[in-house]
């Protein structure tokens, strides 16, 4: 009997449970792509040139790359990776983040799994939000 209980309780919220585990992994990832941008703002300026950032939605990554081409930093966020989330989208594919900390365009990106969303945004200004 207390194990019927029990297990009613356990089935009851799971349901919960799980959704509250994708919603902290989405916004994690929102918070983490922000963090990247920022790292972006921080090597064009220690640097004193361009860098690109560049997003891939296919392979859902995010890359950092110098002047030269060289590769500075490169984060999964698919299959293979930390995080494995289903939606991620870049508009526009690539900014270049000048040595002042603008962006030559407005950059959104959104992370989620599907029924949950989050977007981050960097003006051309540089101002980088999590939109909640």
């Amino acid at each position: 009997m207390v194990l019927l209980i029990v297990a009613t309780v356990l089935a009851a919220l799971t349901p919960s449970l799980r959704r509250q585990l994708l919603r902290a992994r989405v916004n994690r990832v929102a918070n983490i792509l922000a963090a990247d941008l920022y790292l972006a703002q921080s090597l064009a300026s220690r640097q004193r040139s361009p860098v690109r950032v560049v997003f891939n939605e296919t392979a859902k990554t995010c890359e950092i790359r110098l002047r030269g081409g060289a590769l500075a930093q490169r984060r999964n966020y698919g299959r293979g990776g930390d995080f494995d989330i289903p939606v991620f989208t870049a508009t526009p594919d690539s900014v270049e983040v000048l040595p002042s900390g603008m962006v030559n365009g407005t950059l959104t990106l959104t992370a989620g799994d599907g029924t949950y969303t989050r977007e981050v945004r960097m003006s051309r200004a540089g101002l980088i939000r999590v939109v909640r």
